[in-house]
């Protein structure tokens, strides 16, 4: 499908076609839009293909990776079409998602053929890690209450009392779970407390990565990126039961961002338990890859749209 130009959207591509010399051949969104998880206020995350001049690849140093605008209520994410092939073809989860986002304002044939030969061929185990990764880090910054010493987190805080705090050791490498490890009672000044965001769109944007990193695992398949056509989808799918009060969860916090109430304060309604685990068998779940000929070919094929 086509979709109506952000605010913005039109200036930016035409600032980088014209300051690197370059032509944008594809154009989707990739933010909260395309998760349709926005609400009326929400800015717009879009991201470009371009190319440039044949020339700009035989010369040191003028070739661009990526470019980075803001116009407006747009941000945008433009990649040659050289450093997307690389990312795709390492099964990076921001190039897939662009590849199988819904709102598509510039298309690109050759792109969809691409997409349609290879984006459901990704390594399993690498989507995993990343929609894992993401889910913890934002669980333990903005979620999980710690206290830090020197900047560092050194205890979760358990229980907050009138002077104190019930703690239990954060989490490290070696002890990656410890919800049941022993607590301890420490004084309100002793450490820093760190600050949370504890929102409905960070609690939301946690559920959301544990959920599709759950999926990815279990299925192989790349999930939709409509969050809420996704969480329609669960029990539909062979393999993929996940817990039915983590979907109602996601359910909630899905129509309160729509609503408008992004910012409204939920404490953690998440939990420590529902994380994914760090590990799971390479030899069940990285199983595959996108082919580089096939990335090759349509590099290539973008090569002959390149401005003169």
């Amino acid at each position: 499908m086509t979709s109506d130009d952000p605010p913005g959207l039109t200036d930016a591509l035409a600032a980088v076609e014209r300051d690197h010399g370059a032509r944008v051949v594809a154009v989707r969104d990739i933010g909260s839009r395309a998760w349709n998880l926005h609400s009326a206020t929400s800015d717009h995350d879009v991201a470009a293909l371009f190319v440039q001049r044949p020339a700009a690849y035989a010369r040191l140093g003028d070739v661009v990776e990526s470019v980075e605008r803001t116009a407006g209520e747009t941000e945008l994410r433009a990649w040659n079409v050289r450093r997307f092939g690389e990312l795709l073809a390492d099964s990076n989860p921001t190039a897939l998602e662009f590849c199988h986002s819904p709102l598509v304002h510039r298309p690109y044939e050759p792109l969809a053929a691409l997409v349609a030969d290879v984006a459901d061929r990704f390594d399993p185990m690498a989507v995993y890690h990343h929609y894992r990764s993401l889910a913890t880090r934002q669980y333990h910054k903005y979620l999980q209450r710690r206290l830090l010493d020197g900047g560092e987190p050194v205890s979760v805080v358990v229980e907050e009392l009138e002077d104190a705090y019930r703690v239990r050791p954060v989490d490290t490498p070696d002890a990656p779970d410890t919800p049941d490890a022993p607590t301890e009672r420490v004084p309100k000044d002793r450490y820093e407390a760190a600050t949370t965001d504890r929102t409905v769109k960070r609690a939301l944007y946690v559920v959301r990565g544990i959920l599709y990193a759950a999926y990815v695992r279990d299925t192989h398949r790349f999930p939709p990126l409509d969050f809420g056509a996704f969480l329609d989808s669960v029990g539909a799918v062979d393999g993929f039961d996940p817990d039915p009060e983590l979907v109602a969860t996601a359910r909630d916090l899905a129509e309160r961002k729509r609503a408008g109430e992004g910012g409204a304060v939920v404490g953690d309604p998440v939990g420590q338990d529902a994380l994914p685990p760090e590990h799971i068998d390479p030899g069940t779940h990285a199983v595959r890859g996108i082919p580089r000929e096939r990335v090759n070919a349509f590099i290539e094929r973008a090569l002959a749209d390149a401005p003169e």
